[in-house]
């Protein structure tokens, strides 16, 4: 089968200087979330995608963050019903520690850090339905970033997997992860809305009166890839590296540990 991998970013991947309660910077959380799409459901995606902008009239938006809240509760709920797989994974960067001394604060090695986690996650679930190398391609949305040393870094990681879940991905072809610029290709804005509705379970700032928003979440969760207990936590959504280390509030934490996906079809 044919997979297209469609992923972007909420939260800014620097991590030499995080934003605290006084003190610009980086945001406190950073999150690579994805879509995971075949040829058939990219079709449907793209019209309930046109459909969306034209009930909105928002026909230029290209971020969530250009929508209201009520405009997101909308999309979340259309993007809840297509035929795909969602994925993300969230960091609290203030978790980082040793980690981010090893990498001396390298915020690039800090995303491709994310995203070998990201489609470690991905390429497991998916493996049953592979083959080869050319049954997945990955698109990225464009950044600032060393891509030739990403690819070498995957290269590596996959010729010589160091822990047991990077051998999922022995059918990734490095050279198979292309960029896209935002605008592009509209279904980038579908993985764009996964990593802020993921992003706003952690959120905290004196603009929301550090009220974190969930419902987005929520709208789209049944189309979170899964376990064989319909169980996100853990499949789809990886938490780096447990949940308590996230730091959440409890309600939120709570809803991540009942949220279940719907069973494939």
């Amino acid at each position: 089968m044919k997979y297209t991998i469609f992923i972007d970013e909420s939260g800014e991947a620097g991590i030499a200087n995080v934003r605290q309660e006084s003190k610009p910077g980086a945001s406190p959380y950073f999150v690579l979330g994805a879509a995971v799409l075949q040829p058939a459901s990219q079709i449907q995606a793209r019209k309930v995608l046109y459909d969306f902008k034209n009930t909105i009239k928002k026909s230029a938006w290209k971020h969530a963050t250009d929508l209201n809240h009520t405009e997101k509760v909308y999309l979340a709920r259309l993007l809840g019903k297509l035929p795909v797989r969602y994925f993300a994974v969230i960091s609290n960067k203030a978790t980082l520690n040793d980690y981010k001394d090893t990498i001396e604060a390298d915020s690039q090695k800090f995303y491709n850090k994310c995203l070998k986690y990201l489609l470690e996650r991905i390429f497991l679930y998916l493996s049953k339905d592979l083959s080869n190398t050319e049954d997945v391609t990955v698109v990225l949305e464009q950044r600032n970033h060393d891509y030739d040393a990403m690819l070498r870094y995957f290269q590596r990681v996959k010729e010589n997997p160091i822990y047991p879940q990077s051998k999922s991905l022995r059918l990734l072809n490095p050279f198979s992860i292309t960029r896209k610029a935002k605008g592009e290709d509209e279904l980038l804005e579908i993985a764009d809305f996964v990593s802020h509705a993921v992003y706003q379970l952690a959120n905290k700032t004196d603009r929301n009166f550090y009220i974190p928003e969930f419902r987005y979440f929520q709208e789209l969760s049944s189309r979170f890839a899964g376990n064989d207990h319909c169980n996100i936590l853990g499949v789809g959504l990886k938490c780096i590296h447990s949940l308590e280390q996230l730091g959440l509030d409890p309600d939120i934490s709570s809803i991540l540990k009942l949220s279940k996906c719907k069973p494939p079809s």
